[in-house]
């Protein structure tokens, strides 16, 4: 079983970093990095595909630029997985060990990743009505994936889902919540960090100019940031998280993207 150095209670936790290398402390440049690489990555790589749509014309490039995301989103997630290579590399892991697979539960950790669904998806059904509530004053539903041609809903639904779904999970449980609460000693807080940045990307996916409905996407995302947060502390395993994760995307992006062009 491979396992991440930092995962507390592991042989690869805090006590036995010490021992990988004598005197090392919890790295502070990479966890503070991958907190806000998604969200940096994320206003970048939309506003390359804005320059696209400014260049046809378009009289609202950001929002149509955001309606791709699960295209460009793939350019996230490649800047997201280099970073995370490069900052495993210096600790002296690989970047899969940020899984903390353990091969003789795989076929256990897919099933429960399916079970995690319902829970997931209430936690994010529950946060995004709230939200809307206090925010517009009127209960709303999550955004589902919109309607796109046929090639990039295939892709939306096939590919972006999966690679998207493992990345997230080891960007902020895999990454960044074990080395952030290393460094501060307190649970809590680390929780309380992760959670926010990780709910705060979802403002920037896509970015749209408008306070209200920025506001809305960061309070509708926090219960589910801390419910899989949560969950990983309890599992000290990704692959369960994952699969719901990737589940969970490619069911929306089936319903929002490629149900309209079949029907």
């Amino acid at each position: 079983m491979a396992q991440n150095r930092f995962d507390a209670g592991s042989r690869n936790g805090p006590a036995a970093a010490g021992q990988q290398r004598c005197g090392a402390a919890p790295p502070t440049r990479g966890p503070a990095v991958m907190l806000v690489a998604r969200s940096v990555l994320a206003v970048a790589a939309q506003g390359i595909v804005v320059l696209v749509f400014a260049a046809r014309g378009s009289a609202s490039p950001w929002r149509d630029a955001g309606l791709w995301l699960p295209v460009y989103g793939t350019l996230i997630d490649a800047g997201c997985l280099l970073l995370l290579w490069r900052f495993t590399r210096r600790e002296g892991i690989r970047l899969v060990d940020l899984l903390n697979l353990d091969r003789s539960r795989l076929a256990r950790d897919v099933i429960l990743g399916l079970g995690l669904v319902p829970l997931s998806l209430a936690c994010v059904l529950g946060g995004v009505a709230l939200s809307s509530l206090l925010v517009y004053g009127k209960i709303g539903l999550p955004q589902l994936g919109a309607p796109l041609p046929l090639v990039p809903a295939l892709y939306a639904v096939l590919v972006w889902p999966l690679i998207w779904g493992f990345t997230e999970q080891m960007t902020y449980n895999g990454y960044a919540l074990p080395r952030i609460r290393a460094l501060s000693g307190s649970t809590a807080l680390a929780v309380a960090v992760v959670a926010y940045w990780w709910a705060f990307q979802h403002v920037v996916m896509p970015l749209i100019w408008d306070p209200p409905h920025m506001l809305h996407r960061l309070l509708g995302s926090l219960p589910n940031a801390l419910f899989m947060i949560l969950v990983w502390l309890r599992l000290r395993r990704l692959l369960p998280l994952a699969v719901a994760h990737w589940l969970m995307n490619a069911a929306a992006m089936f319903a929002g993207s490629l149900w309209p062009l079949i029907t």
